[in-house]
């Protein structure tokens, strides 16, 4: 495979654009074409960030032969519709978290990445950030001792009506796995294990979906992460990492921190400014690139054993709300 990677994104909502704009500034990432049902979307994204060609259908998209990864940004409950589709066509797969709408899709996903032998990978894109780069080598140091609490939170007041995506159950709404998603997998990141224990609170919206909750994980090691997650009030959105030597504060926003703070017992703290430009989708795509120029099937910093455990922590809360999406 060539130096730079040629992307075809699958899908033209937000989140789509934010990783369009992004590949400006990736170092072995192009975007090589866009796909949609409509041509006449596909047009006009192409048109709006540069997109050399528009297809009008995913099949255009995932079989043109320019394109070596497929991003797949619809809806969630698409997500494993879509992948298969491009993994199918031989095409390496990032797919925008979460990755599945539970662990039944996710293990369905992976079979066929597997068959296929093609690259496929959750879009947590958190993870390959600079400052959470950073964190995870504080933390493999041990520089604040083994972890035994962490906290995170995240919340958005979204002022919309029932029909829209957070609210509509069809589409998968509720704040669990739009935004709740961030705090589960940053605590899977930091105890590198699943929770033993999982004690949840949750209001449900009149839509019939979750629109905040609040979490205690404990692990086997009497360890602790307290999480909190809402779409109808904001939340800090800051993460504390506490040990006996000390703590790591990541903020201001935890899932795309600009700083992170050290602070060890009887010292000063030390702060540490990250700055990049963009949202930051480009760490993920060159690590994807750096992937595939090795021949890897998978990540080694979101793999897809991790995800599979995560979808099944957040199959697990929902059990406890008795909660379940249209197709289950």
């Amino acid at each position: 495979m060539s130096k730079t990677i040629n992307w075809g994104i699958l899908g033209c909502g937000g989140i789509a654009g934010k990783f369009a704009d992004d590949l400006a500034h990736s170092q072995w990432g192009e975007l090589a074409a866009v796909g949609s049902r409509s041509k006449r979307k596909a047009n006009a994204f192409a048109k709006k960030h540069n997109a050399p060609v528009a297809c009008g259908s995913y099949e255009e998209l995932v079989t043109d032969a320019d394109v070596d990864a497929v991003y797949v940004a619809t809806p969630h409950p698409m997500h494993m519709e879509h992948s298969i589709l491009a993994m199918r066509a031989g095409k390496a797969v990032l797919c925008e978290k979460p990755v599945a709408m539970n662990a039944k899709q996710l293990r369905r996903m992976i079979k066929t990445a597997q068959k296929n032998d093609v690259f496929f990978m959750e879009g947590m894109w958190s993870r390959f950030l600079p400052a959470t780069v950073q964190l995870r080598k504080w933390l493999r140091e041990k520089r604040i001792g083994r972890v035994l609490a962490l906290e995170a939170d995240f919340g958005i007041h979204f002022k919309v009506g029932p029909k829209h995506r957070i609210n509509n159950p069809t589409l998968g709404g509720g704040a669990l796995l739009d935004l709740g998603i961030y705090p589960v997998s940053f605590a899977s990141m930091v105890y590198a294990e699943p929770p033993k224990t999982i004690v949840s609170a949750v209001h449900m919206g009149k839509t019939g979906v979750d629109d905040q909750s609040s979490l205690t994980f404990q692990y086997d090691h009497g360890a602790t992460a307290m999480l909190a997650c809402s779409s109808r009030v904001e939340m800090n959105a800051e993460a504390r990492i506490y040990a006996r030597k000390g703590m790591i504060a990541a903020g201001p926003n935890f899932y795309r921190p600009q700083t992170l703070t050290l602070q060890l017992k009887d010292r000063q703290p030390k702060t540490v400014n990250f700055s990049h430009p963009g949202n930051g989708f480009q760490f993920e795509a060159d690590h994807i690139a750096n992937c595939l120029r090795k021949k890897k099937t998978q990540s080694n910093l979101m793999p897809l054993d991790e995800s599979l455990e995560i979808m099944q922590t957040m199959d697990r809360i929902r059990k406890q709300w008795k909660l379940k999406y249209p197709d289950e």
